[in-house]
């Protein structure tokens, strides 16, 4: 629908309102029996005949795809929540921290409860709960930001042509900061999660300042990751 008002603006919009514009323009310096302000006038009657032909095809169009949005709009929001619960997990906060007043079967009420915990919860603790992953953390982590990352590639492959672009900027910028976390570990996994004392004595200073760059570099993304998460979410729920 959106490429069938993209071709009627071009093909009969646009230049209709300049026919409607140079005809006006004429009539002002050219007085032959009024016939450009007829012109005008029938130029803006066909205008807004077309407006409205695109205004119905788009309504009914929005009523043929409101089912299937709901349900599309319900994997996003799946996907977000499975970005910020990745990390609540590796973290070790149990379910317990979810509101039990909350009805977790009203999308509002959970994206909410779920922006709550990401907000006030998850993101006070990135930079404490990273330096206190161990290795087992580590590849848990890494395994399930494997199946977070395939989320949205499926997303993108089957709904791409339905989601605003809002939507797909949140997707693919929670991916590369996914990436970006994942190549820390890919690249450092006998540093990662390695407790200091038992990182190599030969280089050992060096090492742990090392490990602390990568820590400080992984929380930058992380705490991405958990915004980006939370910004998804609003922007499935336009009165948050």
């Amino acid at each position: 629908m959106n490429s069938l008002s993209n071709y009627l603006w071009k093909r009969l919009v646009i230049p209709f309102s300049i026919l409607v514009l140079a005809s006006l323009i004429i009539a002002k310096f050219v007085q032959w029996q009024g016939i450009f302000v007829n012109l005008a006038a029938t130029f803006i009657g066909i205008l807004l005949t077309v407006l409205y032909v695109d205004y119905i095809l788009k309504q009914h169009e929005k009523g043929r795809w409101a089912a299937a949005e709901f349900l599309i709009n319900r994997r996003i929001e799946r996907f977000a929540i499975v970005t910020s619960t990745q990390f609540r997990l590796v973290f070790g906060f149990k379910s317990d921290i979810y509101d039990r007043n909350i009805n977790m079967e009203n999308p509002s009420s959970r994206r909410l409860e779920i922006i709550r915990i990401n907000e006030n919860l998850l993101l006070p603790s990135v930079s404490n709960k990273i330096q206190n992953l161990n290795q087992e953390d580590w590849k848990k982590l890494a395994r399930q930001m494997q199946i977070t990352w395939e989320m949205g590639d499926k997303l993108y492959e089957v709904f791409g042509n339905r989601l605003d672009p809002l939507i797909v900027s949140s997707i693919l910028s929670i991916q590369d900061e996914i990436e970006s976390v994942f190549n820390y570990y890919r690249i450092w996994p006998d540093i990662l999660g390695v407790p200091d004392e038992e990182l190599p004595v030969s280089r050992k200073t060096d090492i742990t300042k090392d490990k602390r760059a990568m820590e400080d570099n992984i929380t930058k993304h992380v705490n991405n990751i958990l915004l980006k998460s939370t910004e998804l979410l609003r922007n499935l729920e336009p009165k948050i």
